[in-house]
């Protein structure tokens, strides 16, 4: 593994943002921070010609993965193909960490997406893939929704295979958390179906058995035996993140209103919220604003949820538009949800002794434009030929495989 220098840097720590500064990486660690940076110390250096060089993005909630299988209904992409594509796109938006977030027990979702895979399938081969030669640090997110009765003892399963490094557990029963009952009925009678029909509807997705109490406590319980972290997703009181806060949950996920956000940081809680909804300038389902929740200090972390290139366009909309300052909206995306998830340890920040997980960003017209994308010391992503070598060393192919090499 070779030793290089990133030089001319707007380097974007913890706490400020070091200007015209260099990075010496060596065997895929961060290993002098300063100024001036003697090059003979490095195989090669990369002129950042004044850009931003920020720790690489770690998206701890993205549905990007089960999107790419099966970008339309019914069509299914082959899983291998869709792990390997689906890297390269999200090293070219700056993600270095990236925590699939793949659902089961949730039936709405399989209906709509009626592909021919089952989720054992699904789990078992990104996990496999994951565990094989790859751009990025993959990781699972298991979305267990309280609804799937029958994928209960899966659910178990997936964790003590080792498949599983984070878990959150979702109700999209209809009438709380995100789907209000008016929202719900407005829904239906957009599909053509009658007030009386939707009334209807509510009434039996009421009825669905819910998975609470015991089972409920019994699951977080068996994850938390397993040192994996667990997110509770779409608090809508302060009663229910007391809730899940007594039960040991420390990630609240898109909370829907300001007084449970700011509840949930009261109580010690990382809160995360959709950079999707930054981006955009709000809820599509009418909840919370999580600009304002940002500004507010009632949201730490952002994730992708949908669409994968918000979190960086988010990023520099706090700080180029509402005045977050550089290092705060960089650590929301990086250091932050490293630390929800336990492994700030090693990444997450631009610190000696830290794996090389970087991101130089440029902004042509003000919008971000990701240059490189490095994962502990390779080139994962290139949109520049800023490389200069000694002469001593011949280059070699900069798009590396971290799981190879």
């Amino acid at each position: 593994m070779r030793s290089f220098i990133i030089s001319n840097a707007r380097v974007v720590t913890p706490s400020e943002v070091l200007e015209n500064t260099s990075v010496l990486v060596e065997h895929g660690i961060i290993t002098h921070i300063a100024g001036q940076i003697d090059e003979q110390l490095a195989e090669y250096n990369i002129d950042a010609e004044g850009a931003i060089l920020m720790p690489g993005i770690i998206d701890i909630h993205t549905d990007a993965m089960d999107a790419e299988i099966v970008p339309r209904t019914g069509a299914d992409i082959p899983i291998n193909v869709a792990f390997r594509e689906l890297e390269r796109k999200m090293s070219g938006c700056g993600f270095t960490t990236v925590y699939h977030s793949m659902h089961l027990g949730y039936d709405m979702a399989e209906l709509n997406a009626s592909s021919k895979y089952t989720r054992d399938e699904v789990f078992e081969t990104v996990h496999r893939a994951a565990k094989g030669s790859t751009l990025l640090n993959n990781k699972i997110h298991l979305r267990f929704e309280l609804s799937g009765v029958k994928a209960y003892q899966t659910c178990f399963d997936l964790m003590d295979k080792g498949y599983v490094q984070l878990l959150s557990v979702m109700d999209h029963t209809p009438g709380q958390g995100q789907i209000s009952k008016g929202y719900f009925i407005d829904y239906y009678k957009k599909m053509g179906k009658t007030a009386e029909e939707a009334e209807q509807a509510f009434i039996d997705k009421l009825a669905m058995p819910v998975i609470r109490g015991e089972k409920l406590e019994t699951l977080i319980k068996h994850a938390q035996q397993l040192h994996i972290p667990v997110a509770s997703h779409d608090d809508d009181s302060v009663k229910k993140v007391e809730y899940m806060r007594g039960l040991g949950v420390e990630i609240c996920e898109f909370p829907i209103t300001m007084q449970t956000a700011k509840h949930a940081v009261n109580l010690g809680m990382h809160v995360v919220g959709g950079a999707s909804n930054i981006l955009r300038g709000g809820s599509l389902s009418g909840n919370l604003n999580m600009k304002d929740a940002v500004l507010q200090g009632a949201v730490d972390s952002l994730c992708s949820d949908y669409y994968p290139p918000a979190i960086i366009h988010a990023i520099f909309k706090l700080y180029q538009e509402e005045g977050l300052p550089l290092p705060e909206a960089v650590k929301m995306a990086t250091l932050n949800p490293a630390k929800a998830v336990g492994i700030s340890s090693h990444t997450g920040s631009i610190e000696t002794g830290k794996d090389a997980d970087l991101v130089l960003v440029k902004l042509p017209d003000g919008i971000p434009m990701v240059t490189h994308t490095i994962v502990r010391g390779h080139i994962v992503a290139q949109a520049s030929n800023k490389i200069n070598y000694h002469k001593d060393h011949q280059p070699d192919n900069n798009l590396s495989l971290t799981n190879e090499l």
